[in-house]
């Protein structure tokens, strides 16, 4: 009988890596990286940390990189960067309706009809990293989220001179995190570093009720 290991193995091997290979990424470990314009798209296979022969687990993690997020806000830029450094990131479960967070491999579980949905599940994610390759997409997408990436995204709306969205965006910040003291000082320190280094002449605190 097949062990949980040994099935993850063979899907990763069998369905997994080509798939990611027929689609221009290379590998480094099992880091998976593909160049989109200025962006880089990015693929982790994970494997759980407690996986036995008896059931195993993996993650498919993708994201992209987008190097103008970076330095915009005076970071260094990530040459080779990994999938934490990614400044979109997501899992299949929230691009496509078969995808999961976590895939589970029990014992005996049929390694062929697993990998063929699994591949299914990263063609879709794959697909998905296309639509936030621009920084204009990834900051949309992104400004949804509040934190996620807060400093880049106020960044670069004042970057590219749109103070309304700027604005807007700060005033969600403060809507939310305004009435959390410690951590409200916490982001508005940081706002402050970002607004002077991209842009001297813009008084965001002005913006909102303080």
């Amino acid at each position: 009988m097949t062990t949980a290991t040994d099935a993850i193995t063979h899907i990763t091997r069998t369905n997994l890596v080509p798939l990611l290979l027929e689609r221009g990424f290379t590998a480094s470990g099992t880091t998976y990286r593909r160049a989109s314009g200025t962006a880089t798209q990015v693929v982790n296979l994970q494997r759980g940390s407690k996986n036995s022969v008896v059931a195993a687990s993996f993650h498919l993690n993708g994201g992209v990189y987008l190097p103008e997020l970076d330095s915009v806000i005076g970071l260094p830029v990530a040459e080779q960067p990994d999938e934490p450094s990614c400044h979109v990131r997501m899992r299949p479960n929230v691009v496509v309706e078969t995808g999961q967070d976590q895939y589970v491999v029990n014992r005996g579980a049929d390694a062929e009809a697993f990998g063929e949905a699994t591949a299914r599940d990263l063609a879709a994610l794959i697909d998905a990293l296309d639509a936030f390759v621009t920084p204009e997409n990834a900051v949309a997408h992104l400004s949804t989220r509040l934190l996620a990436q807060y400093e880049r995204v106020f960044g670069w709306y004042l970057h590219v001179g749109d103070l309304d969205a700027a604005r807007q965006f700060v005033e969600g910040l403060q809507e939310r995190f305004g009435e959390q003291e410690r951590r409200w000082t916490i982001f508005a320190a940081r706002l402050d570093v970002i607004a002077q280094h991209v842009r001297g002449d813009t008084s965001w605190r002005e913006w909102i009720d303080t």
